[in-house]
């Protein structure tokens, strides 16, 4: 449909008919009304008839020749297909269609030859200028990069940085086309436990600056003069199914010459630049690599196999590029060594575990079936930590009532982790992590479950048996109630308790010192007054389930945890890139704030979006941000409320979310301490602020803030205001609950301030009692709560209500003043930051 919109748009020509194969993706009962609507003939081949559409299978075989080619010369790895797929598309496009003939593809569409001049050579490496993404003045103002060709959306060149891993669009870029920075990573070198930094070259040489940037396609090359060549826009920037060019430039073929040079290889006349010809410089040190014209040699030598001394900036960018990726199927993973290693050290703890029995098969038994997932494990600074396999059960397989009972498994709260660094900060204790292997493996099964054994290790001594379950399986039903059930009763066993306010915090008490155990299915973390406890309890915990000690804690759900002065800073920055470059916004403009001040949005307005599960996916992963970000906590909750249909307008505003995101990732949450530990509220609500239900918005934020929609339509702004102290006394209450089970009882009255003076005289007093009395008797309960000393509600003026983030769009001064006062900055300026 797209395809059509542009034909139409950009040639003014129709599409009269539409040739594919036998495939169901092109006939359906959408395309074809879309087909009926515009005249457009359906043609089909027959099925298994492939020569009847064999120009379109003839140029998917040119493609991916051409696909094979680029990464082979450049020795890319094969996840970079998809850039070289547009490379190849869009050399192919500029190539005589016939033998005999000059005219290309593209003369033909746009009626004039295309511009060869802003070709580079594909995967060679580049120094694109990131003048403008510096730090500081005497920041580097180029980074080495490898060039992946031509954006589709800008008139400049892709170039990957390896050490970021981020596509980076410029169109001033340094090329030397004699160099690739892959093949560095295919040269085999001695095994070294250390970790070096990433490769950078020991020259950054950036582009020089003139006072009138060319053209993209006014690059030099050799001694072509600057002016030669102007390029034209539809040239440059391909269009549809046409991106990323690779070079057609002079350089030696692979079979004539290696396509990675040595230390002598590389010269200031042997490079291109996009911008005028730089003085001649010291040839930048390019270490050994292997060459392939050597390789063929019978005589396998130290130096032809490419063995060389390892250099410490070279082994970061080999062990990234050596990941396996993941296996499409088990007969795959077992041909992978990193993968086979994986899947044995599974199997090998689940027949330690004794997590099964094999026994002849029941009849009329129902088997669950499995299957093998991997993944790659990463550190908190994103590079690759382990391998990981995991056989599962498809737990969609069991029967409810039958093979399973009760499922609920508690997992500890947002708000409780916070509150309890909070209290680590206050007292300086110390706080470690852990994390237990394979920790749904140890719970206990007393149903009798029946599942097939693992792909691939099936014996073969008794291939007709299945595995009758003793312990539980990741994918069960009840593998989740299993394990915390397994777990928290050894941690009774050992003294602790869990706590009332949170099944998931345990509390250990002996003498003056105390423990707390925060429990996340198989993440644990740990604090504790004494030093010598927490040892203990962490021996007594290993002595019973197999685990990795994580040392002081630094990584936790998805959150980087890093310890200052002041107490601690949680940020979610790997998280927020990888949203990103999942939501196609790596390199969108950034915005201010993350909605405007305008109205709410209406359910109805607009057009529905084309994939509504791309919508509520990225909703879903916004709503994990606001664990360490409630500055975006009103705007997702917006978005979340058209989840069931979502329209244009909405995905504007979740992409004026991530374009927020896109300019704030280094933002986090400070949770600073505090000597004294007493609590304060601000609540707000935005009076029928729901265009359709007429509803209010009502917002609090307690030492962390967090927004609904009311449930009910407020008859008045005093009533909207009044239902929002009572969310707020509820979360106080309950936090109040909490710390007096940690011991750090709360003795002074929580203050809960509000901007609405009605409001704060309806908490104290039975004022206006024939404009108020519609309101439910539940909502005053804050009456209660005053009345016992338990909390106070005043005024504050709006000015000074922090919770008018949480309710509404601001404008970018008040939202910034407001965003600080809710302890979200960056790290370099935690002393900037309000008190939580």
């Amino acid at each position: 449909m797209n395809f059509h919109a542009y034909v139409r748009t950009q040639f003014s020509r129709p599409v009269l008919a539409f040739q594919t194969d036998n495939g169901r993706e092109f006939d359906n009962t959408t395309l074809r009304s879309f087909y009926r609507a515009h005249g457009i003939v359906l043609r089909m081949s027959c099925p298994y008839t492939s020569p009847q559409n064999g120009k379109a299978e003839r140029i998917l075989r040119t493609l991916n020749d051409g696909v094979r080619v680029l990464l082979l010369h450049a020795s890319l790895p094969p996840r970079f297909w998809v850039e070289a797929l547009h490379t190849s598309t869009f050399l192919l496009n500029r190539r005589p269609c016939k033998p005999k003939s000059l005219v290309t593809p593209y003369q033909l569409l746009y009626q004039r030859s295309p511009d060869y001049t802003s070709l580079r050579v594909f995967g060679c490496l580049c120094y694109p200028n990131t003048i403008a993404t510096s730090a500081h003045k005497l920041a580097p103002r180029s980074v080495a990069c490898a060039f992946l060709g031509y954006s589709q959306d800008h008139r400049g060149y892709r170039c990957y940085d390896m050490a970021t891993k981020r596509v980076i669009v410029s169109r001033h870029v340094y090329f030397d086309e004699h160099v690739f920075p892959f093949c560095l990573a295919t040269a085999p070198s001695p095994s070294s436990t250390a970790t070096p930094a990433p490769w950078t070259p020991d020259v950054i040489p950036p582009p020089t600056p003139t006072p009138h940037p060319p053209r993209l396609g006014s690059a030099n090359h050799g001694d072509r003069s600057p002016s030669q060549g102007a390029a034209d826009p539809r040239a440059a920037s391909p269009g549809p199914g046409a991106v990323d060019p690779r070079g057609v430039s002079s350089t030696p073929s692979p079979a004539s010459s290696p396509a990675c040079v040595n230390n002598h290889s590389s010269s200031p006349s042997a490079r291109t630049t996009a911008g005028p010809p730089t003085p001649p410089s010291p040839p930048v040190p390019i270490p050994p690599v292997v060459d392939r014209a050597t390789l063929v040699h019978p005589m396998t030598t130290r130096a032809r196999a490419g063995v060389f001394k390892p250099h410490p900036r070279y082994a970061q960018v080999a062990t990234t590029d050596a990941i396996s990726p993941i296996p499409r199927s088990v007969h795959a993973a077992l041909r992978d060594p990193n993968w086979r290693a994986a899947m044995q050290a599974e199997f090998d703890a689940l027949i330690t575990n004794d997590t099964w029995q094999l026994v002849p098969r029941p009849a009329g038994a129902n088997i669950v079936t499995g299957k093998w997932i991997f993944c790659h494990k990463y550190k908190d600074d994103g590079s690759l930590e382990r391998y990981k396999a995991r056989w599962v059960v498809r737990g969609f397989t069991q029967r409810a009532g039958i093979d399973y009972g009760e499922t609920y498994c508690p997992v500890v709260k947002s708000a409780t982790v916070r509150t309890v660094l909070t209290l680590a900060a206050s007292h300086e204790w110390p706080v470690h992590q852990l994390d237990v292997n394979n920790a749904f493996l140890h719970g206990v099964l007393d149903e009798q479950i029946f599942a097939k054994q693992p792909a691939g290790f099936i014996d073969s001594a008794h291939a007709d048996h299945v595995c009758r379950l003793s312990k539980s399986l990741y994918g069960l039903k009840l593998a989740p109630r299993a394990w915390y059930t397994r777990f928290a009763s050894f941690l009774g066993n050992i003294g602790f308790r869990p706590t009332k306010s949170d099944n998931s915090l345990f509390v250990l008490r002996q003498g003056n010192d105390s423990v707390y155990l925060l429990l996340y299915v198989d993440d644990i973390v740990l604090t504790a007054s004494s030093s010598t406890l927490l040892r203990r309890v962490i021996d007594s915990i290993s002595n019973e389930f197999k685990l990795k000690d994580m040392g002081p804690l630094h990584y936790f759900l998805g959150i980087q945890v890093q310890r200052t002065s002041h107490g601690f800073f949680l940020s979610q920055q790997h998280y927020a890139n990888d949203l990103l470059d999942r939501a196609g916004m790596t390199d969108c403009r950034p915005c201010a704030t993350p909605v405007d001040t305008a109205g709410k949005l209406s359910a109805t307005a607009g057009n529905p979006v084309d994939d509504a599960s791309s919508y509520r996916s990225i909703v879903g992963a916004l709503q994990y941000l606001t664990m360490t970000r409630p500055d975006i906590q009103y705007a997702v909750q917006q978005a979340c409320l058209h989840m069931h249909a979502p329209t244009a307008n909405h995905l504007a505003l979740v992409k004026r979310i991530l374009r927020y995101i896109r300019g704030t990732t280094h933002l986090g949450l400070h949770l600073r301490g505090s000597k004294t530990l007493d609590l304060v509220a601000f609540s707000d609500a935005d009076w029928a602020g729901c265009p359709d239900t007429r509803r209010s918005t009502s917002g609090y934020c307690v030492y962390l803030g967090d927004a609904l929609r009311q449930t009910t339509v407020s008859r008045s702004s005093a009533e909207a205001e009044y239902r929002g102290v009572a969310n707020a006394v509820a979360e106080c209450t309950w936090l109040r609950q909490l710390l007096g089970e940690l011991d750090c009882k709360v003795e002074k009255a929580t203050v809960v301030f509000c901007d609405n003076v009605p409001a704060c005289y309806m908490s104290t007093n039975p004022v206006y009692h024939r404009r108020t009395k519609h309101i439910e008797l539940d909502v005053h309960f804050v009456r209660e709560k005053v009345a016992i000393g338990h909390c106070r509600v005043l005024h504050v003026p709006t000015a000074q209500q922090f919770a008018d983030v949480m309710t509404k769009g601001l404008p970018t001064a008040s939202f910034e003043e407001f965003r600080t006062s809710l302890c979200v900055s960056g790290n370099d300026d935690a002393h900037t930051a309000g008190g939580c």
